[in-house]
């Protein structure tokens, strides 16, 4: 089988981890990976960077295999670089930089190459990104600037864009479009600047982290419409719910015929309830520095956080798929911005680190972003809640969308739209079969060619570009090729 695949990050480690451990002797593939970046493997997230941007999951549930959640754990333990420092005895609830993660990547990226020349078969990487194609009744065609590729099959897994620019500040002085890589950025930035940083999500934690790491004596200010910082993960504790579960879900649908927001929070609330605590109380607006206070004191228990994350997991998709078009475009709008915080958690030792900025004066966490400008004197007037405020250097650190991919992926996004090969989601990313993650052509088309992995997906799945959904549903996708090919 000719397989292309677009992006060559995390995900097309793990699609190719699992088609070899899914295939027979008797399953061939030619593999064509289109990859404009630099590195292969590492994606936006995990390439070379300050050791202080964390991986925000703890070491022994990193993974690019959904059944061996202690893979990255093992590799870590035999690499020789690591064996006479903390890292070479990690234990598993303890965080590792985020590039000591890219580094498992690519040695796993090269050790499935090898597995694949063993089996006979060809993988060759293009170093360039797709922009146009076409299909025929037998095949798919893929075009970068200089390569044609011809596939029977493609799947998709270009990972997530850059920061859109939502306040039009690309060339002003002092602007940073994107805060990665860290080490390229922060030290164009002067020490005692007053840096405004765009977002208060994980990237933007990385952000304030790094400039405190490299000292900076400056104020910092991370600024987003709601204010709301990541939350701080507390230790894993296996949890089972028994309110808001699947088959809950069937019964109230066999009922009624409908799951609204009402009727889920319904069920949500009432597993808060056996577990001691109220949505009510939880989601009640607060400071930054107390809410991230309140969170470091519950390490060992948060039953917000577990029941949450339990629920990520276990009726995620019976949820999604029972609400309708409009219970979703409200979750998303209203409701979404206070389950981030919950389901993308940043490390304890991060937590610290920035409330200890926060207690000193140096960092402030602001709410209620309506615009940003550059003022033609220097610097930037941002207003919160009414009120204008300045900063001589602002980082953009935003997320624009549920399922958005950034600028690099835009023409080949186009070109499969055009050709009819995929459709858009009202929801965000492409139209997908929830059971095998093949892409949902229009009409006239031929069914089963194309395939999603990650962000894209986000539409159908609500949450499918953490590592953990990545794996998972490159098992689904590796089935369905082997299948395929055999």
């Amino acid at each position: 089988m000719r397989l292309a695949v677009i992006g060559g990050g995390a995900a097309a480690v793990s699609l190719l981890d699992s088609m070899l451990r899914h295939a027979g002797n008797d399953a061939a593939f030619d593999i064509t990976v289109h990859e404009g970046a630099r590195q292969l493997a590492t994606g936006r997230a995990y390439r070379p960077d300050l050791d202080c941007a964390l991986v925000n999951r703890e070491a022994g549930f990193m993974s690019v295999r959904s059944a061996e959640r202690d893979h990255f754990l093992r590799w870590l333990h035999r690499q020789p670089r690591y064996a006479a420092t903390p890292l070479g005895t990690l234990p598993p609830d303890a965080y590792v930089p985020r590039r000591v993660y890219g580094e498992y990547l690519v040695d796993h990226w090269e050790a499935c190459l090898q597995g694949a020349r063993r089996r006979g078969w060809t993988v060759t990487v293009v170093p360039e990104f797709a922009t146009v194609a076409k299909a025929s009744a037998g095949e798919v065609m893929i075009r970068g600037a200089a390569s044609l590729t011809h596939a029977d099959r493609v799947v998709l897994c270009p990972g997530s864009g850059p920061p859109a620019d939502p306040y039009g500040l690309a060339g002003a002085p002092g602007f940073h479009p994107d805060p990665y890589p860290l080490t390229a950025v922060l030290p164009r930035i002067a020490e005692d600047a007053h840096v405004m940083v765009l977002g208060t999500g994980l990237s933007g934690v990385d952000v304030a982290l790094g400039l405190l790491h490299r000292g900076h004596r400056g104020r910092i200010t991370m600024t987003s419409r709601h204010g709301l910082l990541p939350g701080v993960r507390a230790r894993h504790r296996p949890f089972t719910l028994t309110h808001l579960t699947p088959e809950a879900i069937a019964r109230h649908l066999e009922r009624s015929g409908s799951l609204g927001l009402r009727d889920t929070f319904a069920l949500l609330g009432a597993e808060l309830a056996a577990a001691g605590t109220d949505l009510a109380d939880e989601t009640a607006p607060r400071p930054a520095h107390d809410r991230l206070r309140s969170e470091l004191a519950r390490l060992d228990g948060n039953p917000y956080q577990t029941i949450a994350t339990t629920a990520l997991r276990d009726v995620r998709e019976s949820v999604w798929t029972a609400w309708g078009d409009h219970e979703k475009r409200v979750f998303l709008r209203r409701f979404h911005p206070l389950a981030k915080p919950l389901y993308n958690p940043m490390p304890p030792p991060t937590a610290r680190r920035l409330l200890a900025a926060m207690d000193s004066g140096q960092l402030t966490v602001r709410a209620g972003t309506a615009g940003v400008r550059a003022r033609a004197g220097g610097g930037f007037e941002v207003v919160h809640e009414g009120r204008a405020g300045r900063a001589d250097v602002v980082v953009d650190a935003t997320r624009t969308g549920l399922a958005t991919t950034g600028p690099r992926s835009a023409p080949l996004l186009r070109s499969l739209a055009d050709a009819g090969l995929v459709v858009g989601n009202p929801h965000g990313g492409l139209l997908i079969d929830p059971a095998t993650n093949a892409l949902r052509p229009d009409r006239g088309q031929v069914p089963g060619r194309l395939y999603a992995l990650g962000d894209l997906t986000s539409g159908d799945l609500f949450y499918a570009g953490s590592m953990y959904m990545i794996n998972v549903r490159a098992e689904l996708i590796a089935h369905e090729l082997v299948a395929a090919a055999t």
